[in-house]
């Protein structure tokens, strides 16, 4: 008798919580994104929730509990929030304030948007791409039958200006010629591509990664930065459209392919140490610009994030990113739980199991990556 009183007690607790209009329980972060200024995120949940995060006041407020799960982020430069209700609707809205816009699309599997010039750019299910200019929508790539699922990831994009890069499965593989069929469609299965959004057309193919691939464009267009699940990363420079480097092996250091003068080896010649708790089994999963010339590779299971500077192949230095709770980095098809804001040095990422947000603070002068808040 004495358990179920207190049974009732916890029941009718729980519906005065409701009653009073508590917060609803959420699922973990599938989609995260921050505002270039750093002061606001957004993310939406695996139970549709979309969620507006005040990072400046540590508050948090739910927008929708109809989020297409894959849709939450920012427009480029901007505390534009972004995102797609399950009714297909695409919106843009400010943090507090009326909305800007909204139009009627396909469902999204990620989705970026940038307005100087204005370009809103998606993938689907498929693995194609879609760009609305201006008002003027046109196919970029053509899709190939449910590529997501096949994956376990979304098609990543990455825009700035005019320039856009995707990447989602890869084959390592140099020279390959893109050309569209005859309709003028392009079907790429190779990645990661550079595209040029004025023309519709790829620039260049960026090869050497190979399997689940992530890439990302730095904030002056300047640099872009590809990784994959079998620990290979590089860094391209846009203008000239060549490989700058290919970063370290985090285990051997430098790889150097066998030539005339040498076979091939490893140089570890100022390769820092890895951390004594780095988990030996971890693939790239995402990489993301943190300032001008410094990225973080992120890497499945492990709570260290690698810095990386654009003037050196060798990694800089390993941050923790603590375990209690653990970042959002087990999953592939949770790699939109990531997000930076360059200008700001501000990181934020979803949690492996809880359903609120992790923040950090990067400082390009002391080299050091800080968790200031835990969104719950």
């Amino acid at each position: 008798m004495k358990a179920l009183a207190i049974l009732g007690i916890l029941l009718t607790i729980a519906v005065g919580a409701i009653t009073l209009g508590m917060p609803a329980a959420r699922d973990v972060a599938m989609s995260v994104g921050v505002s270039s200024d750093g002061r606001y995120a957004v993310s939406a949940h695996r139970d549709n929730q979309l969620v507006l995060w005040n990072l400046e006041e540590r508050s948090h407020q739910r927008l929708s509990e109809r989020a297409n799960i894959y849709s939450a982020g920012f427009v480029q430069g901007t505390d534009l929030i972004l995102w797609q209700d399950l009714e297909d609707t695409v919106y843009v809205q400010r943090p507090a304030g009326p909305m800007v816009e909204s139009f009627s699309h396909v469902p999204t599997y990620g989705h970026v948007m940038a307005l100087d010039p204005p370009y809103y750019v998606s993938a689907d299910i498929d693995w194609a791409v879609r760009v609305r200019s201006s008002d003027q929508w046109y196919q970029l790539k053509m899709g190939r039958e449910r590529r997501f699922i096949g994956a376990g990831k979304v098609l990543s994009l990455s825009i700035t200006g005019h320039q856009l890069v995707t990447s989602g499965f890869s084959i390592a593989r140099a020279g390959y010629q893109i050309t569209p069929d005859t309709d003028g469609n392009y079907q790429i299965t190779h990645s990661p591509v550079l595209w040029d959004l004025r023309t519709g057309s790829p620039v260049a193919t960026l090869p050497g990664n190979s399997s689940k691939t992530h890439a990302t464009l730095s904030p002056d267009g300047q640099w872009a930065v590809s990784v994959c699940e079998n620990r290979m990363s590089y860094l391209w420079d846009l203008d000239s459209q060549e490989q700058i480097y290919a970063g370290a092996s985090l285990h051997h250091g430098i790889y150097y392919p066998e030539s005339d003068e040498h076979d091939w080896y490893f140089d570890a010649t100022g390769l820092i140490p890895l951390p004594d708790d780095f988990d030996a089994r971890g693939a790239y999963i995402a990489t993301k610009f943190i300032s001008e010339r410094y990225y973080l590779i992120f890497v499945t299971y492990s709570r260290y994030a690698v810095l990386f500077s654009v003037d050196s192949p060798l990694p800089v230095k390993y941050f923790d990113l603590g375990d209690d709770p653990f970042p959002a980095v087990s999953d592939y098809s949770r790699n939109l739980a990531i997000d930076t804001a360059p200008e700001a040095g501000i990181l934020v990422m979803g949690q492996r199991d809880g359903s609120g947000i992790l923040v950090y603070q990067f400082d390009p002068d002391e080299l050091t990556l800080e968790r200031v808040w835990v969104g719950r």
